[in-house]
């Protein structure tokens, strides 16, 4: 597994110049992931670009982050690591058809990596997902650079075949790891359900995907008087490059990756994205304030290995923030489309929000929740973070941590956490 984990670590340091829809910035991060309504400033042309129209002058953030998701198989995949299975199974084949030859610990292995694999679901999968932004404000128009990714390790078992019948020099044997002994078989039943096979044609493996978006957006919006209040509008036409890498790995970590693979896995593609947003503040509740964004209208597409495209779905978010008192504000973003991830059949839809207390100009203290309504595996996430510092210079730090946890080598991890660190100027 670490051997895993190194390779995810390498594509998310080759590949950071890319963007999707995951909170960024420290407002959203520690207010559980809220922004649409509330992410004024220069990351307005990320979450929604009709909230430039909410502050005037210059306003620089820098930052990055890093995020971790585990469902369903860390620790399936750590002991599949350490069980040298593909090994495990040659020596029982080499053996054949001596019973009473095989080792203890290579029995156990055996029947260890069976249970595990027939225990691992569908929906399953490790997720790497790094970002970095550059977001630029200048009144009522911005531009950026947006880059986020998910780079996954799935595992793909194909629980037809996972019985111990192996092959030595054109003849089939049916094995017992139990006792130790070896019954007649043949070449029907091995290819329907010998767990060699499925090992030696890639019918069961780990998979490896990332999809690194790197966006540059240029962003305007306009507010207009209506007769119930002020209503802002905003777009984003937005440069796009995605990076994605493929590749089939063995499910105890023989093989090996080196930099010529991972060219060989990768492609590089670029499209153009469209983003459009509305910002609403009615006049009877002027500390009222709703918007709603529907990010990549235009669904953009981008080229793989495997010939299969990957596609940057569109995604329509809402969210409302409330102005309690001049230094203390909430506000909440729900996702109204369901969106999907490169674990398979694990989506995303969002509902979350928080507090924002700012006493003094040089600190602010946040806090917040969020779930994803789509799929309770991590429960809900807490989500915390604070900013310090003069207004020409502002260090932002946020987290996120779910409150339902996993196991990795024997440890316990949260199913899902994120921190992100930016930096901040207004002028």
């Amino acid at each position: 597994m670490k051997q895993h984990l190194s390779l995810m670590a390498i594509l998310s340091l080759s590949l950071l110049n890319a963007s999707g829809f995951q909170p960024l910035g420290g407002n959203s991060m520690s207010m559980g992931g809220a922004g649409v309504a509330s992410a004024t400033g220069s990351l307005a042309g990320y979450y929604n670009p009709a909230l430039l129209t909410e502050t005037k002058g210059v306003e620089v953030s820098l930052g990055l982050g890093i995020g971790v998701r585990e469902n369903n198989i860390g620790e399936q995949i750590d002991s599949l690591s350490n069980s040298e299975l593909t090994d495990v199974i040659e020596r029982i084949a080499d053996n054949s058809p001596h019973s009473g030859t095989n080792s203890a610990s290579d029995r156990e292995s055996l029947t260890n990596a069976q249970n595990i694999l027939s225990s691992i679901g569908d929906e399953n999968g490790i997720s790497l997902m790094p970002s970095a932004y550059l977001g630029i404000q200048y009144d009522n128009m911005a531009i950026g650079l947006y880059s986020t990714s998910e780079i996954v390790i799935s595992a793909n078992i194909d629980s037809t075949h996972l019985a111990s019948i192996v092959e030595d020099d054109g003849t089939y044997y049916n094995y017992n790891a139990s006792n130790d002994t070896y019954g007649t078989s043949d070449v029907d039943e091995y290819n329907q359900h010998s767990l060699e096979y499925a090992l030696d044609n890639n019918l069961t493996t780990l998979n490896a995907t990332g999809l690194v978006l790197s966006e540059v957006p240029i962003s305007y919006a306009r507010a207009l008087d209506v007769p119930l209040g002020k209503l802002s509008i905003g777009g984003s036409l937005k440069l796009m490059h995605g990076t994605t890498y493929t590749q089939t790995l063995s499910v105890d970590s023989d093989d090996s990756t080196d930099e010529d693979t991972l060219k060989a896995n990768q492609r590089d593609s670029d499209n153009i994205g469209v983003d459009l947003g509305v910002l609403f503040k009615p006049n009877k509740y002027p500390a009222l304030t709703v918007g709603l964004v529907a990010k990549n209208l235009n669904a953009p597409s981008f080229e793989t290995s495997n010939g299969k495209d990957i596609k940057a779905d569109m995604q329509v978010r809402s969210g409302v923030q409330y102005r309690l008192r001049d230094d203390l504000e909430l506000a909440a973003d729900l996702d109204l489309t369901t969106n999907k991830t490169l674990i398979n059949g694990y989506e995303s839809q969002m509902f979350g929000g928080g507090i924002n207390y700012h006493p003094v100009s040089w600190f602010a203290l946040r806090g917040g929740a969020m779930q994803n309504l789509a799929n309770s595996n991590e429960g809900i996430v807490y989500t915390a973070g604070l900013a310090f510092g003069l207004q020409q210079f502002q260090l932002d730090i946020s987290a996120q941590m779910s409150s339902k946890t996993g196991t990795y080598d024997g440890d316990e991890i949260p199913k899902y956490a994120k921190v992100n660190v930016a930096l901040v100027s207004k002028w």
